[in-house]
């Protein structure tokens, strides 16, 4: 089918019944292709029929669909309703776990600011086209799942579009595609943490403080990966050691 997007009314009415919706629930058809609610956005086939393993294969796959048009002007508000409409499309996969509704309505104004960098399907989409393979540390979950390292990665934009940082993380925290243990634990507060405690040392949080650290002497945007492993501080080293990293092709990086 050709790609949509969900008008004013749709994202209204998509909000509504994802307060209502029962466990199991899909969309209702108009939500899909209805005349008042959809609208034409590109023209271009989607395979609505379409699994995907990963958010990544997910991010991927848009990336690609999507080739021709600028990616910049793809993620603006006016296209709010395009990510929307897509997980209506995909939503026996992005909807199998309880969730919040700002993982399927692009959501701008949050009780603490923009939420949008939360969106399943627009994050995806993003951080493939920003970072390309190495985007996966990220978006190795299936599609319905947020996760904690994923609110680490993409809450804040200077991690969010940090090549290096991302690249790094990406070969840090993966072995074989798959988290490494301990790689989302965080420091605990002085006050509940326990003498010689190491739980969080060396994990995402910590990669993040390091790494502006580093922006003080070097310039870590121009960092290759292997220079900036090994700049970083003694704590990460277990990461390093432990079991094969996930490669990251700079040819699949994209541009800013």
């Amino acid at each position: 089918m050709k790609v949509r997007r969900l008008t004013e009314v749709g994202q209204s009415r998509y909000r509504e019944w994802l307060v209502q919706r029962t466990s199991g629930e899909l969309p209702p058809q108009k939500l899909l292709d209805g005349i008042e609610t959809t609208e034409l956005a590109f023209d271009a086939e989607i395979d609505a029929a379409k699994n995907f393993s990963s958010r990544f294969e997910f991010g991927r796959y848009m990336v690609d669909l999507l080739d021709k048009e600028d990616a910049k002007a793809l993620l603006n508000p006016k296209n709010d309703g395009l990510w929307d409409w897509l997980t209506v499309v995909y939503f026996a996969q992005f909807g199998r776990k309880v969730s919040k509704p700002w993982h399927y309505i692009v959501t701008r104004r949050g009780h603490s600011g923009s939420l949008a960098y939360r969106h399943l399907a627009r994050t995806a989409f993003e951080m493939y086209w920003r970072h390309g393979s190495a985007s996966l540390v990220m978006l190795h979950v299936d599609m319905s799942t947020w996760g904690d390292l994923s609110e680490q990665l993409t809450s804040r934009q200077n991690v969010a579009y940090h090549r290096g940082y991302i690249q790094t993380a990406n070969a840090l925290y993966l072995a074989d595609g798959r988290l490494k243990r301990g790689a989302a634990s965080r420091v605990r507060s002085a006050k509940k943490r326990k003498l010689g405690e190491t739980i969080g040392r060396g994990g995402v949080a910590r990669l993040a403080l390091a790494v502006r650290r580093l922006c003080r002497t070097y310039d870590t945007h121009a960092l290759e990966t292997p220079g900036m492993l090994e700049l970083l501080p003694r704590e990460f080293k277990n990461f390093i050691d432990k079991g094969p990293k996930t490669s990251v092709n700079p040819a699949s990086v994209a541009p800013d």
